[in-house]
């Protein structure tokens, strides 16, 4: 059982997102069923693992540590943009 909250968010339990792989990012769809609302998985997400993000940030050996502010998304667009 759930209780649906002020702004219209339920609580999947653990143990139904464990059995169908709902992970976060999973696509869902409410489906109405003659007053029965049904939950149908439109497109599940595959869970991924870090060798498969092997690769996918690239950069050059300054010479000196790099800090995790300097892979932040929204400043490497940013300093692009300078």
């Amino acid at each position: 059982m759930a209780t649906l909250t002020e702004k219209g968010q339920v609580v999947i339990p653990a143990r139904i997102r464990r059995k169908y792989g709902l992970i976060p990012g999973t696509k869902i769809d409410f489906v109405d069923n003659d007053g029965c609302i049904r939950l149908r998985i439109t497109r599940p997400v595959p869970a991924s693992t870090v060798d498969e993000g092997f690769g996918m940030i690239r950069c050059t050996d300054t010479g000196r540590p790099r800090r995790l502010s300097e892979f932040d998304p929204a400043a490497m667009v940013a300093r692009k943009q300078r």
